[in-house]
């Protein structure tokens, strides 16, 4: 704990920061998303060395670390602060084996003192179903495993550890809080009437919770109204999905060509987005947010390439920069770069400013919705 304390201060020292060859916490996060981006690309791998506590007691010792640090690594390799208590090293074209090695060796060097190392390797082990997400040594060799995409758990194409996200803003998870209990409290009448109309034309549960992949991968329960009959088969869904993601073709809904799951007053629920309602509870507890990232199922996640798993680096919303931006007329690929646009450009007016345009956007589905109906109402008689 005294180590962890000294490494705090060190870090936030701005001396720590002109320690030759270590790179302040802005620059070696900068580097980690060049190399990522460079990863997806290419095809390359990389490892990251994450050391953590342990080490002496003193802010001396720790830039004897350092210097051992950079005496060993190559020229290619980063070192800097991965955050104000830990340092991070850069690996690039480094197998886990490879990593492995190396911390093993600085551990050797340095002795009994040495500090805890955590190994990344991306994306072989930032994939739980590839092989462990990521060895920890220190002195012993351990290993963390991933349990599978349960409540609670890391998908496979998802990341642990918030590795290349930072920390919701502050005003981001108050406008959050604020709009969810205002909503659940004006919208309460509107919930009672949707749920005595789901307990009336069918049996069931009014509320309906499915497995859905959120921030860093993580997987969560989402809450909506149930609109499909209590043992409909997601098969149907499955291979709908499958289709526009390698077709690339327009995010039509299966609403749209009569999905036969849905219960009697489901489709004007649905187009509505009245089911959506009960996500408003998820918001409140910092699952979701009002803006972001739609939350998708985990089995369309295990069909995206690294690049589109980008779109985790945000907060799921309940609406987001796609939904007002032309929504159903976009491809996947439409969609997946407007949400990782937005999980880089994320601000206060950016939100502000989609939470606006998101009643219009509705109604506009709607009217649209409404037009396609009496449409095929025509072409059948």
């Amino acid at each position: 704990m005294l180590f962890r304390n000294q490494l705090g201060l060190l870090a936030r020292d701005p001396l720590t920061r002109a320690v030759a060859g270590v790179r302040s916490r802005e620059e070696f996060r900068k580097a980690l998303a060049r190399e990522r981006a460079g990863s997806d690309r290419n095809g390359h791998g990389f490892s990251l060395l994450v050391f953590d506590g342990g080490l002496v007691s003193n802010p001396a010792a720790v830039r004897e670390f350092a210097r051992v640090l950079t005496r060993r690594i190559r020229q290619i390799d980063e070192i800097g602060w991965f955050d104000q208590q830990r340092l991070g090293v850069l690996l690039p074209y480094t197998s886990a084996s490879g990593a492995k090695a190396l911390a093993q060796d600085l551990c050797r060097q340095i002795g009994p003192s040495a500090p805890s190392c955590t190994i990344y390797t991306y994306p072989t082990q930032w994939l739980p179903d590839e092989g462990e997400e990521s060895r920890s040594i220190s002195g012993s060799d351990s290993a963390q495993t991933n349990a599978g995409p349960e409540e609670g758990s890391t998908l496979n194409r998802g990341r642990r550890d918030g590795l290349f996200t930072n920390r919701v803003p502050t005003w981001k998870r108050a406008l959050d809080i604020v709009g969810s209990l205002t909503a659940l409290v004006c919208l309460s009448p509107i919930f009672l009437l949707v749920a005595i109309v789901i307990k009336v034309v069918s049996r069931g549960p009014v509320f309906y919770k499915q497995n859905r992949v959120g921030r860093d991968g993580k997987v969560f329960r989402i809450l909506k109204f149930r609109t499909m009959y209590a043992d409909a088969d997601s098969t149907l869904h499955q291979n709908h999905l499958s289709s526009l993601i390698t077709m690339d073709s327009s995010m039509t809904k299966l609403d749209a060509i009569r999905d036969p799951r849905i219960v009697p007053f489901g489709n004007i629920m649905r187009r509505c987005y009245l089911d959506e309602l009960p996500q408003l509870i998820n918001v409140l507890r910092g699952e979701m947010s009002l803006v972001g990232p739609r939350p998708c199922i985990p089995y369309e996640a295990q069909e995206y390439r690294l690049w589109q798993t980008n779109r985790f680096d945000a907060l799921p919303g309940m609406t987001g920069l796609w939904q007002v931006s032309g929504k159903n007329k976009t491809t996947f690929k439409e969609m997946i770069r407007f949400d990782i646009a937005y999980s880089r450009r994320c601000s206060f007016w950016l939100d502000v400013s989609v939470l606006l345009k998101t009643v219009p956007a509705i109604v506009v589905e709607i009217l649209d919705g409404v037009s396609k109906t009496e449409g095929h109402i025509k072409h059948s008689k």
